[in-house]
């Protein structure tokens, strides 16, 4: 290679991608546990490759980017918390979708109001999905009673 090929300054993703294999390297010789979960680094790396490019101009790539680091959170905090999943943790894997359009949706200039419907309603659905299990028993009865009387309610309207 000639000297004017030669680039005194790396681009930026080859130096993110050296800091990245450094990173790894210490990983595995100081905390070797790691190596029981490296496969998240495969969820991990795509995701975050496809937010940078899609910060860059593929703003198509926020859909697919946004998906996969919601589910690469998700998983990674399955494994590092026991009962994370029993907990409510697996609306994150519904939320993931929303997360992606919703980046599109910012990254569009026109702001497509259809784009919304998805979100709101995989939002909603994700949100409705952990309220149960991270309430109490009585707070849920309270709920229950709260749904209840507002029910009679509506029955009990004048039309």
């Amino acid at each position: 290679m000639t000297d004017e090929n030669v680039s005194p300054r790396g681009s930026f993703a080859q130096v993110f991608m050296g800091i990245v294999v450094i990173a790894l390297g210490l990983s595995i010789i100081f905390v070797p546990e790691i190596l029981s979960n490296f496969w998240l680094l495969f969820i991990w790396l795509p995701g975050l490759l496809m937010e940078y490019n899609a910060l860059k101009g593929e703003k198509g790539l926020f859909v697919p980017g946004g998906i996969l680091m919601m589910v690469a959170l998700a998983l990674t905090l399955g494994v590092t918390f026991s009962g994370f999943y029993a907990g409510g943790g697996w609306a994150l894997f519904v939320l993931a979708p929303a997360v992606g359009l919703f980046q599109l949706y910012l990254a569009n200039g026109r702001r497509p109001k259809g784009l919304l419907t998805p979100v709101v309603v995989l939002t909603i659905v994700a949100v409705v999905s952990i309220v149960p299990s991270s309430l109490s028993k009585w707070a849920m009865i309270a709920v229950g009673v709260l749904l209840i009387g507002f029910g009679v309610l509506i029955l009990l309207r004048k039309k």
